[in-house]
């Protein structure tokens, strides 16, 4: 039966036409659409955890300094 199936497939891939390579073609591209798409939709959301990261280091920036300049204020 396996050497059967193995005979099966050489067949099919002897049987190659041009209609058969379009069919395939046209299945790679819907495929590459569909990649690119949750490519685009990946990118995003690490864009926006990006940029979530960035403003959270802003603020804590800002009240490290802020933090500082009170304690060098109440020093003098």
């Amino acid at each position: 039966m396996k050497t059967q199936q193995a005979g099966l497939k050489l067949n099919y891939m002897d049987k190659r036409t041009v209609s058969s390579a379009h069919q395939r073609i046209d299945e790679m591209q819907l495929q590459i659409v569909e990649l690119r798409t949750e490519a685009k939709v990946n990118f995003r959301d690490l864009f926006n955890r990006v940029k979530r990261l960035e403003s959270l280091l802003i603020c804590t920036s800002g009240a490290s300094i802020v933090m500082l300049l009170t304690i060098l204020t109440k020093m003098q």
